[in-house]
């Protein structure tokens, strides 16, 4: 069933357009098929979490990340552009894109502007890929695969789109499909690479409504087949092209590649109208190496079910001519996993065949046929290999992706993070790109530091990341500023919970353990800001160590002096890609890549304070005086306290602060450090006050009149009152008009409120609250500086810029602009943003 998408509503005086996102930090999830790209422009579509990411990959400036689209309720697994035939993604204006609890959108593109086309309904199960073909009559032919071994065949029009059959894979889950014309003909294959060590090979005639039948299988490889990829070098007789390779007009070639590292090559071949298909099999040209691979993997070539091993095999269309099939070739280069295929798209000024794949071996190939002799076959060779040589980088590559006019190459890591490298010239070198990439799970906390030069941010993949600003000028000499990630001060064991900067150098963080861990940023550090954003005198540079490392099988960033002390701390590695680049601490012109990030940019730790019994939960630092505030997780009253410490020798100072029974989710200073407010999940906050002359907290006023969970507070720039948001959908704001604090005010929203930040403004002075929601919406209200009880709506930020889940973290830039505030946000979508608010 097809939904089509509802026409667009009215706009409505929401705030919406005060608001202009500057950065959003995401990476892409874990998917062979969850990223594709316009070859004519170089945009990037990629899934991730519950939204699809789009990124100009061509961008010379790179700005990142340009937008987002929302609206599927699982995770995105597949991700295709609508081509208008099997290597070509030109001027495509339709995106299909599929998740992990069966929905699949299509997108259309309108001046620039992608709006959701269609939602198709049917699958019950994760989308496992998608493959696309041009019909006539301005149609598409769209096939989704799931992990219910189901196929569904869908024809998409402008009404929307219909579904003309479906394809029971008995069990076999499609890993990956592949769409093309037969050659010469507008007959349609359709390859499903599946949970079998067998490409099923499907036909259906030409009409405007495709009904496939199974063709024949292709047996060959020994594992399951993850990866497929069409192409026709020469269209048709009439068509001339120089693709260096052996191959006649109408012929096209499938490539494919599985899990037994092996990446073979088809040749689909039309016959002749005086041949006649046949069950049997003529031998295929000789190719010496592969009969010995194929010999040792069966003693027999005769086959059943169409199958196929080295020999051709005919095959009928009926009323729509005969064609063959035959292996071409096998190419031998990774150690692991194919993990992607494509094609390298063909035009006048590219006109030689090129095959790109990735592997789960951490590299890319690129792979050319050599320029045959006469009656002799082309020999296809590695003529280039990608990657970035350390086992930092996990479980290898994922994608295998050619950009703009294909000259540049993109692939995806399993950590989320993208790699790109660009060949500069004809037949030039190929240089690394600075990409995107981000978080890859819920983004727990963000904060600035105290002059808002730069942003951290701490999530569930267990790492801390730092972004800052690339400061330069565009080629014409104009000031151009982009934000980026610029280091990876903590890459950690457990998943973080809360982070706080202590000053501009300092942070603590809060993890899953009992442990809250310093951090002092290195010499290195100081060297990259001053040289990308720079931001020069930030701390005293000279006594810093100059780097750090993480020992084997260590927990904590150990401080590192020189480059030569590293390398004697290297271990030993029997890995030949960790000898390929070591650790490098040199500061470069541009932002980090991956590879610098994983290695060179961590900040060494300091101390480790103990005391609390169970995992932190939440850490605040004090504005001015040297101290901090830790809280853990609790299901009773001993463990429910908030422990204060002293930032000199990191000892506890005075007593616990009890009161609370369950976790506290939340500890904030005022701003001259008199007060400490928490917040907790007995639905309660708690007030502290310093006593005179110490740095001791005392009890001073509580309340229980949320309804539920009581997820974050704030204070008000001047102190003069705090807020509270809960899980029952309110935000309270609590003021001392007199000797005891009373709610001067209730806002209610439609959903849960889960996190606040609070900025001030002028002329004429108010108080700007922004609210965060379980949704995913950001509410901004203002109250004049005077009157806390009076609140009005000052505008939004809805998902179709900002988040599609719960927002977890909210922080007002301290740096002061004239007529904008700065806001910085984090999500459950595993994303961080930035948005620039006008306050004219």
């Amino acid at each position: 069933m097809a939904t089509p998408a509802p026409p667009p509503t009215a706009s409505t005086s929401t705030g919406t357009d005060r608001v202009t996102p500057v950065y959003i930090s995401a990476a892409a999830n874990r998917s062979s098929n969850v990223a594709d790209v316009r070859t004519s422009d170089g945009l990037a579509a990629f899934g991730s979490g519950r939204f699809v990411a789009l990124w100009d990959s061509a961008d010379v400036n790179s700005r990142g990340i340009k937008a987002t689209l929302p609206g599927h309720k699982g995770a995105v697994t597949t991700v295709k552009f609508l081509r208008s035939d099997d290597d070509d993604a030109a001027n495509a204006t339709l995106l299909a894109s599929g998740d992990s609890v069966g929905g699949v959108r299509i997108w259309k593109e309108s001046a620039g502007t992608w709006s959701m086309y269609a939602l198709l309904e049917g699958h019950t199960s994760s989308i496992s890929s998608l493959a696309s073909l041009r019909l006539e009559h301005e149609k598409w032919l769209l096939v989704t695969g799931s992990s219910s071994a189901e196929v569904f065949v869908w024809v998409v029009g402008t009404q929307g789109a219909e579904l003309v059959q479906k394809l029971d894979l008995k069990g076999k889950i499609t890993l990956e499909l592949a769409l093309t014309y037969l050659p010469e003909s507008k007959s349609i294959a359709l390859a499903i690479g599946s949970t079998e060590n067998k490409i099923q090979v499907f036909s259906s005639p030409p009409t405007t409504t495709p009904q496939f039948a199974k063709s024949l299988s292709l047996e060959g490889h020994t594992d399951w087949v993850r990866s497929l990829a069409f192409i026709t070098p020469n269209p048709s007789s009439t068509t001339t092209s120089s693709v260096g390779y052996d191959i006649s007009p109408g012929e096209l070639l499938l490539a494919s590649g599985s899990q037994d590292n092996y990446i073979r090559l088809w040749r689909f071949s039309r016959l002749s109208s005086s041949s006649t298909p046949t069950t049997s099999t003529t031998p295929a040209t000789p190719l010496d190496p592969i009969e010995e691979l194929e010999r040792s993997l069966a003693e027999s070539s005769t086959t059943t079910d169409g199958e196929i091993r080295l020999k051709a095999h005919d095959f009928a269309v009926p009323s729509h001519g005969s064609f063959s099939c035959s292996a071409e070739a096998v190419l031998l280069g990774h150690d692991s996993w194919i993990t992607g295929l494509h094609w390298a798209p063909l035009s006048p000024q590219t006109p030689t065949l090129r095959l790109l794949s990735a592997s789960a071996d951490r590299s890319m190939i690129l792979w050319t046929p050599s320029v045959p002799l006469p009656s002799q076959p082309s020999i296809w060779t590695s003529t280039r290999r990608f990657g970035e040589f350390s086992s930092q980088t996990n479980l290898g590559f994922f994608g295998a992706l050619w950009g703009r006019n294909g000259r540049s190459v993109l692939a995806h890591g399993w950590g989320g993070s993208w790699h790109v490298w660009k060949e500069e010239g004809e037949g030039g070198e190929w240089e690394a790109v600075v990409p995107v990439g981000g978080h890859f799970e819920a983004v727990k906390s963000v904060t600035w530091e105290p002059e808002g030069e730069f942003l951290l941010s701490a999530g569930g993949d267990m790492t801390t990341r730092l972004h800052g600003v690339w400061r330069r000028t565009d080629s014409p000499g104009n000031p151009l500023n982009t934000w980026h990630e610029l280091a990876r001060p903590q890459i950690h064991g457990y998943q973080l919970a809360s982070i706080a900067f202590t000053n501009r150098l300092q942070f603590i963080s809060g993890a899953d353990e009992k442990i809250v861990r310093v951090f002092d940023a290195p010499k290195v550090f100081l060297e990259g800001l001053r040289t990308l954003s720079g931001v020069d005198n930030v701390g005293d540079e000279a006594s810093r160590p100059m780097a750090a490392n993480v020992p084997p099988l260590g927990l904590s960033n150990r401080a590192i002096a020189s480059s030569a002390e590293a390398e004697q701390l290297a271990p030993a590695s029997n890995d030949p890609f960790d000898a390929v680049a070591a650790v490098d601490f040199t500061v470069t012109s541009h932002p980090p890549f991956e590879e610098q990030l994983l290695g060179s940019t961590l900040w060494p730790e300091t101390e480790k304070v103990y005391g609390h019994g169970y995992e932190i939960i939440a850490v605040a630092a004090a504005h001015s005086a040297p101290l901090i505030a830790t809280a853990c997780k609790s299901t009773s009253a001993e463990h429910a306290v908030i422990r204060i410490y002293e930032t000199d020798e990191w000892k506890p100072v005075g007593k616990v602060l009890a009161g609370h029974s369950l976790t506290i989710t939340s500890i904030r200073f005022s701003h001259d450090d008199r007060f400490v407010v928490s917040v907790s999940r007995d639905r309660s906050w708690r007030l502290f006050e310093r006593a005179e002359g110490s740095d001791t907290y005392e009890p001073v006023a509580t309340s229980t009149s949320h309804a539920r969970i009581i997820w974050d507070a704030v204070w008000a720039t001047d102190d003069s009152f705090f807020a509270t948001a809960s899980r029952d959908k309110t935000v309270k704001i609590w003021t001392k008009p007199e000797t005891t604090w009373t709610c001067a005010a209730t806002l209610k929203f439609e959903e849960a409120a889960t996190a606040l930040a609070c900025t001030s403004l002028s002329d004429p002075p108010r108080q700007l609250l922004a609210v965060g929601l379980e949704s995913g919406e950001i509410r901004f209200l203002t109250s004049p500086a005077s009157e806390p009880s009076k609140w009005s709506s000052f505008g939004k930020i809805d998902s179709s810029i900002g988040h599609v889940l719960t927002v977890t973290s909210l922080a007002w830039c301290p740096k002061v602009e004239p007529g904008l505030k700065r806001l910085a946000t984090a999500s459950e979508d595993q994303s961080v943003r930035i948005f620039e608010i006008s306050t004219a």
